[in-house]
């Protein structure tokens, strides 16, 4: 299920920001084209004063002869004007390039037969043209002929624009766009698969722990429910027998019902630590009183082994959950008292160091293993010493009690010697800011 979950999310997340690189990048193409468009519509449509003087311009269709101009005008590109007659026939060049007549009437006889614009290709170049009538006036004389001649006279004007760059640089600009929008989209996954990996690696630890914890408590159940169940099938197989012959099995029963009701009830515990961790009842609790009653509780049990008690508690007050504390030194006191060697020490201590109430239990007794250690805080993780002397142990103490300094914002360390002592120290902040619930 995690990994349908993150191989969707991985999905979901790089489409989301492909499209969002597609359509920043489109908008920066599509702006760019709109603005190269407009610069050229600007430049084919701007409005120009040419005066010419000294000059007759003729009509005659006969005659070859054709005005040129040649000019540079700053900041309108390159370009070339023709005036032409009504027959498109030009007779007048306003051009500053090296062109041959011939290409310039190749060019506007082109044109002429195609005047609703676009583009021609001239002299390994491409030129966007526009066709208009031409505002021009044109002085023939003084004569009446003349003058009803000018009147007469149609001329239009042909503008070519130098668009090839500008093409080239919107092609450039498109092949950069999907090149660095793959190098991008490429890098967003690598980076949405690094941090989604590292987003879902507590979900994916949280999935494990609880099919792990559901397989462990299975198994742990399982156990006197066959003791149970096979004793159970003894008692009907000997039913003539007095209750008094078949003691021995209902005492089976008896210890396996016990050890699955501890079991259950451990359960409980562990679920409803697990639900009121964020929930906490922030009182000032006085740390030393709460510590001497747990231990008085576990007097009579410590008293019974002949275990000694040294006690080393300072007076502290903290704000903290009291509950959730009675219930931590309640685990410890109880592991101490349970795993203490017989006529061994067992060593308690309270102190305020700075800002941190450090809080300590050592005993005496088998000790846990170096390879052990880093494992004593999974739930019902037990080692093979506690499994055959044991019978009553769980593994589940120790994580519950993480689970508690964890939320009071402590921390907890530990330190064994095979055979000899074992070490808890929890470190508690004596002020911290919690989110409370009364």
């Amino acid at each position: 299920m995690i990994k349908q979950f993150r191989k969707r999310l991985i999905v979901m997340t790089t489409v989301f920001v492909t499209l969002i690189l597609i359509a920043a990048f489109a908008t920066i193409f599509l702006t760019t084209y709109l603005k190269q468009k407009s610069d050229n519509y600007e430049k084919l449509n701007q409005t120009e004063q040419l005066r010419i003087t000294g000059g007759k311009v003729s009509f005659d269709e006969k005659s070859a002869d054709t005005m040129e101009i040649n000019r540079i005008v700053p900041g309108a590109g390159v370009y070339f004007n023709m005036l032409v007659d009504k027959s498109g026939k030009p007779f007048m060049i306003d051009s500053a390039l090296k062109l041959s007549k011939k290409q310039y009437h190749k060019a506007a006889k082109y044109t002429w037969k195609h005047q609703d614009g676009g583009v021609i290709k001239m002299n390994g170049r491409e030129w966007e043209y526009v066709v208009a009538p031409a505002i021009a006036n044109f002085d023939y004389g003084n004569s009446a002929q003349d003058q009803d001649n000018q009147k007469k006279d149609e001329t239009y004007l042909m503008r070519f624009l130098d668009v090839t760059d500008s093409k080239k640089s919107l092609v450039t600009l498109g092949t950069t766009l999907i090149v660095v929008g793959l190098g991008l989209i490429l890098f967003f996954f690598l980076v949405i698969v690094f941090f989604t990996n590292r987003a879902l690696r507590p979900m994916e630890e949280a999935w494990k722990k609880q099919k792990q914890f559901i397989a462990d408590a299975s198994h742990e159940l399982k156990t006197p429910l066959s003791i149970v169940s096979t004793n159970v099938d003894v008692l009907y197989a000997s039913q003539e027998d007095t209750i008094r012959d078949q003691l021995k099995w209902l005492d089976n029963i008896s210890r396996g019902t016990k050890r699955m009701n501890g079991l259950v009830n451990k359960l409980l515990i562990v679920a409803k630590a697990d639900s009121s961790f964020d929930q906490l009842n922030v009182t000032s609790v006085q740390v030393d009183q709460l510590l001497i009653n747990a231990l008085a509780n576990y007097e009579t049990k410590l008293e019974e082994k002949r275990v000694t008690l040294n006690r080393n508690i300072a007076k502290m007050t903290i704000k903290t959950d009291e509950i959730l504390l009675q219930q931590l030194f309640d685990i410890f006191i109880d592991n101490a008292s349970k795993y203490t060697n017989e006529k061994g020490v067992l060593d308690v201590s309270l102190e305020v160091k700075g800002r941190e109430g450090i809080i300590t239990f050592q005993n005496t007794g088998d000790g846990i293993s170096e390879k052990d250690l880093p494992k004593i805080f999974d739930r019902f993780y037990r080692t093979n010493e506690v499994r055959q002397k044991y019978e009553g142990s769980y593994g589940l103490g120790l994580s519950i009690a993480q689970g508690i300094i964890e939320q009071l914002g402590g921390t907890i360390n530990v330190e064994s010697t095979v055979n000899e002592v074992t070490k808890f120290t929890i470190r508690l902040p004596l002020k911290k800011q919690f989110s409370t619930n009364k």
